[in-house]
């Protein structure tokens, strides 16, 4: 049985090395996960479904990386909340989740030190990856974790307030490091985040 497992194992390995095209990936890696376990990063952090759950997504220009936090890409064009999430998908991350205070004043030290962000009403915001779209006042991540699960839950003064009722999306405060609920339509900056391993 175990000759049979190696067998696939190596079969998948060949299957990733040889694809040449984008499109191969995501159906290999539909039947690579199931065998081999979850497709998550040394924090049991879910990764986004194209990068295999054995090879360390590699290390892109642009990211500043903390030693046993993560690598994180401040982008200082504003666009709203949901064009920041494909964005950072594009780049192989996703829009960044906080799991420690640590973390957050990290991410929060990149957002300061961050030229200024261009073509936003708030640019003292910064979208990052939770919301409540899905349930209002049920904040999640993008990993479908709650904040407190996730390891991060402290709010700017005031917040949530879902201001207009219209506020579901996530963003961080650069002045102190908090969260705040944000209209998702409006256009801020945002971080993306790589796992390191």
């Amino acid at each position: 049985m175990a000759i049979i497992f190696v067998v696939i194992q190596i079969l998948f390995c060949a299957t990733l090395a040889m694809a040449q095209e984008p499109s191969a990936r995501p159906v290999v890696n539909v039947f690579y996960q199931p065998f081999f376990g979850c497709n998550c990063d040394s924090r049991n952090m879910p990764r986004p479904p194209y990068l295999p759950w054995n090879q360390p997504p590699a290390k892109k220009n642009g990211y500043t990386y903390t030693p046993g936090i993560g690598g994180y890409k401040v982008h200082t064009r504003a666009v709203p909340w949901n064009d920041a999430r494909m964005t950072c998908e594009e780049e192989g991350g996703y829009l960044a989740i906080l799991n420690s205070i640590a973390e957050a004043n990290a991410v929060t030290e990149l957002l300061k030190k961050s030229p200024p962000i261009t073509g936003s009403p708030n640019p003292d915001f910064a979208s990052i990856g939770f919301h409540d779209r899905f349930r209002q006042g049920q904040f999640v991540t993008i990993h479908s974790q709650t904040l407190e699960k996730a390891g991060f839950n402290e709010w700017a003064d005031g917040q949530p307030d879902n201001w207009h009722n219209n506020e579901r999306c996530g963003s961080l405060y650069k002045m102190n490091g908090k969260l705040n609920d944000v209209n998702c339509d409006i256009p801020l900056g945002f971080i993306c985040e790589i796992p390191v391993l």
